[in-house]
């Protein structure tokens, strides 16, 4: 290691002077202004000191740097791919950013929805309270009290019981879509498909329809269970025929099913019970598609339990739909305590609604929904006004 020191009148002169001698690779240690005594300080300005070092062990002649090719060097490319570290971090940065947005977009509803509920009156304020408690999404509920709202007059106050009338009345308007079966064809029966998942009670409904049907309303009426997956459910309809004299074919193959179509044609209505299909399993949902693609039905009518979270069943929906859906029936309404499911999916799916069902006696608990005692249930039995 070669150390020396330079002094001139400026850092840049000592430097410069450092270059000259020690070459480019010089390193600089120290430096330091000198001050001279203020005797002297007239005749003799200040100078600048620096200490300046080298590795004299690792130089070659500018002669020997000459013959040996200086090693290549490849260009750093423009853009470097990002680490995997990096890679991970963007995706999470990308997540958070949507669920900041998701955040950002509730807190905006629900300023939204504080402020719509500063305009309504303490009456409907209690009404939409009672929506909400009865599972009634909040944004519908909202919709629907602003209704009732408009529709009050704002010069006088009005009654309890009159504005009361007037919750129930709009929120009929949101359940009037009412469509039990009909029977269509003159001299050719009605076909009724059933369908739905697994425990919703199909099988239960299409044995009360088909007595209410045969017994209430003197129908011609015979069943078709597809549902040879379960041997109780078979059991359970050919017990049921054979009290009520309904008569009833077990079907395996689309042949079988065909011919049990053509024997069955000139009566008034036939009904087709079908094996519970998982809404998420897409090869028993083709398998249903092709027996309704075969017997073309004039209603194929989804089941639905109402003890099914409402999101669940808007996505039960969306998996049966392309089976060619007409109507709902909801059933089980005597093994809940809130029935704002049943507002909520009517108005996201836009289907009418054929029968409710509510407890297991055939064929009693069954019926064709009134819209004002609907609305009336949707409220449950509390006072809330």
């Amino acid at each position: 290691m070669k150390i020396k020191k330079f002094v001139a009148r400026d850092y840049q002169t000592a430097i410069k002077l450092a270059k000259e001698e020690m070459g480019m690779d010089a390193i600089i240690l120290h430096s330091r202004p000198i001050k001279r005594n203020a005797l002297f300080s007239r005749f003799m300005p200040n100078q600048v000191e620096i200490t300046v070092a080298i590795d004299d062990t690792i130089q070659v002649s500018s002669d020997l740097t000459r013959k040996i090719p200086l090693p290549k060097t490849e260009i750093e490319p423009a853009f470097k791919p990002p680490l995997k570290e990096n890679r991970i971090k963007e995706p999470e940065l990308i997540e958070e950013i949507k669920r900041m947005n998701l955040l950002m977009s509730e807190m905006r509803s629900k300023l939204y929805e504080v402020e719509l509920m500063r305009g309504l009156s303490e009456q409907v304020q209690l009404f939409y309270n009672a929506l909400i408690r009865n599972n009634v999404n909040h944004q519908l509920a909202l919709q629907i009290a602003t209704s009732v709202e408009s529709r009050l007059p704002r010069d006088y106050k009005v009654d309890n019981k009159w504005t009361m009338e007037v919750c129930l009345h709009t929120l009929r308007e949101y359940l009037q879509d009412v469509s039990p079966i009909e029977l269509v064809n003159q001299g050719q029966a009605t076909l009724v498909f059933l369908v739905g998942p697994t425990g919703v009670g199909k099988t239960t409904t299409i044995a009360k329809l088909a007595a209410n049907m045969t017994l209430l309303e003197g129908k011609k009426a015979a069943l078709i269970t597809l549902d040879t997956y379960r041997i109780s459910a078979a059991d359970q309809l050919r017990t049921f025929a054979e009290i009520t004299g309904i008569p009833i074919s077990v079907v395996f193959s689309p042949v079988e099913f065909m011919e049990a179509l053509a024997k069955y044609k000139d009566l008034d209505i036939v009904f087709v019970d079908t094996a519970g299909r998982s809404p998420y399993n897409q090869e028993q949902l083709e398998e249903l598609k092709q027996y309704v693609e075969i017997a073309r039905p004039d209603e194929t009518i989804l089941v639905l339990s109402v003890t099914t979270d409402t999101n669940e069943l808007i996505a039960i929906f969306n998996r049966f739909e392309p089976v060619g859906i007409d109507k709902v029936i909801f059933t089980k309404i005597d093994e809940t305590f809130s029935y704002g499911q049943i507002l909520n999916a009517i108005y996201e799916i836009k289907k009418p609604i054929a029968y409710i069902t509510n407890g297991q006696s055939v064929p009693d608990d069954i019926e064709v929904p009134d819209a004002l005692n609907l609305a009336r249930l949707l409220l449950g039995k509390e006072e809330i006004l």
